[in-house]
């Protein structure tokens, strides 16, 4: 092998090894975009919820109002006074468009014997329509609604349930204050405060199933996202390809070895064109002493030495040429054939 061609193998191996490199930073880029990329508005959510009950007219107490957070008789309750309370916090100043509204469901349910709670009845109810509003270029908002819950009516309901059907069932008011809105990215976040009132209990008391704060960040638009990550692996792929193109066309050239005989004079010629003179017809030797080499190098710093050109003529009809060197009264032979490489 020619150290031209040693160096070309060398460069085509770095070359393919840095495109499969770069190939494997540029698509792991692309695989852990969405992980790495920073968020683009960030936001705080305080949620809060407030009650008082109202009792039906009795002699035992003194207030028609008790304070929320307590536990209070079923049978003494008439009403539930709920305010809800929804503020936002984002660090932009931006457009919102928001809408809410105030559901139940009624849920009664029964324990089998894997004493797994079983849903048997489920009734819904709309306390309040959407109501729909728009602020502009704020960076909070807060929505405050108050509702009166009739715990008499939904108690009693459930009571007629059980009796009807001569089962005695686990009721639940599920109460849900739900709402939806346009963050500054126009994405869509969709948001509950949830309050629980058991009914049939002889006692009732309010269960806030909700966080009362919840920090969230918004990254870009997951349709924006994949773009760039389509992007990262369109850019990976090229380098893949290319780097897979160096390589096969060296596996193609390396296993497609020119004949011996045409590999050798053709390295010779090229590689020696300066001292080499090519003729047509055979040399008459018939005056001269003839020496033949074994060694192509000697033939050569024969040649350059004694500063005389090497005579190369083709033998006709044979894979084979004569290299001469012509010294005083010597000839130097140099046979180039089909035997074996010279050159690596």
């Amino acid at each position: 092998m020619t150290w031209n061609r040693k160096y070309k193998n060398y460069a085509v191996i770095i070359i393919a090894t840095i495109c499969m490199l770069t190939a494997y930073i540029i698509i792991n880029q692309g695989v852990n975009y969405e992980k790495n990329i920073p968020p683009i508005y960030n936001y705080v959510v305080n949620k809060n919820s407030n009650y008082e009950v109202e009792l039906k007219p009795n002699t035992f107490y003194e207030t028609e109002n008790l304070p929320a957070g307590g536990y209070y008789p079923s049978k003494a309750i008439s009403k539930y006074k709920i305010n809800f309370e929804y503020i936002f916090q984002g660090d932009k100043k931006a457009n919102f468009e928001y809408t809410y509204n105030i559901t139940a469901n009624l849920v009664g349910t029964v324990k089998e014997n894997d004493n797994q709670e079983k849903e048997v009845w489920n009734r819904s109810y709309i306390l309040n329509e959407n109501t729909s509003d728009k602020i502009s270029n704020v960076n909070e908002f807060s929505v405050q609604k108050g509702i009166n819950i009739d715990y008499d009516y939904y108690n009693n309901l459930a009571r007629s349930y059980e009796k009807t059907y001569g089962i005695t069932i686990n009721s639940i008011l599920k109460l849900n204050f739900n709402i939806s809105y346009l963050e500054a990215q126009k994405q869509k976040i969709e948001d509950t405060i949830e309050l629980k009132i058991p009914l049939t209990n002889t006692i009732s008391e309010v269960e806030e199933n909700y966080e009362k704060t919840t920090e969230n960040s918004i990254k870009p638009k997951i349709e924006d996202i994949q773009i760039k990550q389509i992007i990262y692996y369109i850019f990976g792929g090229i380098f893949i390809l290319f780097g897979i193109i160096l390589i096969t066309i060296e596996i193609i050239n390396k296993n497609q070895k020119e004949p011996i005989y045409n590999y050798n004079i053709n390295h010779i010629l090229k590689y020696y064109k300066n001292l080499i003179v090519t003729i047509t017809n055979e040399l008459d030797l018939s005056n001269l002493k003839v020496m033949k080499l074994l060694i192509l190098d000697d033939l050569i710093d024969l040649a350059e030495q004694n500063q005389v050109n090497i005579i190369h003529y083709k033998v006709p009809n044979k894979e084979e040429s004569n290299l001469y060197v012509i010294i005083n009264d010597y000839a130097f032979i140099y046979v180039v054939t089909n035997k074996k490489r010279i050159f690596k």
